[in-house]
């Protein structure tokens, strides 16, 4: 697959097609729990896959027959492994600082709703492709962050992703960012933050309120 632009519309145009498949080595249902505690992120990439390849099957009837129900299962899958809050930070930036409380409550809500929804309708309509978490290359075993990388074949050829995973306080390994294709989608999700908060005069609320909108 040929290396796409950012736009405005990444959100929707990219989860839909590929970067849907980030949560397919992230989501943990609870007997993969202790597997994200172990000193192979490698594993639980592995396992997660597996795990979600089995919940997605036949989504996009549940997606048609009952949205709310089917967006918290995914959520309740993708909440376990992704850090919603850390990526939500890391897309204000610097407006992070410049919020409230509420503020910065509202925006990691509505961040993580509108990922959930975008990656939950992808998924339901992507579940025959073939995915190849490549083996580790390195001692990782007293690793703190580490990138572990997976080739996803389609009928439009094949995508590269690599996913940012650091191990927090509790030894779990979690989601922190995503490059597909050499593109860095945490970097383009904070340069549309900064340029929605310059076309809104540096109105938090605005921007949050925008973004809850594209989210639906």
């Amino acid at each position: 697959m040929k290396k796409q632009s950012v736009s405005a519309n990444l959100r929707v145009v990219w989860f839909l097609r590929v970067v849907l498949l980030l949560v397919m080595g992230l989501w943990g249902a609870t007997a993969l729990a202790e597997a994200a505690k172990n000193d192979d992120p490698h594993k639980v990439v592995q396992d997660v896959t597996s795990a979600v390849m089995e919940v997605i099957k036949g989504g996009e009837k549940a997606l048609k027959e009952n949205s709310d129900e089917y967006f918290s299962r995914v959520r309740k899958t993708l909440e376990p492994h992704v850090s919603f809050a850390f990526i939500a930070k890391s897309v204000m930036a610097g407006y992070w600082d410049k919020a409230t409380p509420e503020q910065r409550d509202q925006f990691t809500e509505t961040f993580t709703r509108g990922m959930v929804e975008t990656l939950g309708k992808g998924l339901a309509n992507y579940s025959d492709l073939k995915i190849t978490t490549l083996p580790v290359k390195e001692d990782i075993s007293n690793a703190k962050r580490v990138d572990v990388i997976q080739e996803v074949a389609a009928a439009d050829g094949t995508s590269r992703i690599s996913y940012s995973m650091a191990k927090n306080g509790s030894g779990e390994w979690k989601l922190i960012n995503v490059v597909l294709n050499g593109v860095n989608l945490g970097k383009s999700f904070r340069d549309q933050f900064a340029q929605a908060m310059k076309q809104n005069d540096n109105n938090i609320d605005k921007v949050i309120n925008t973004w809850s909108q594209k989210a639906v």
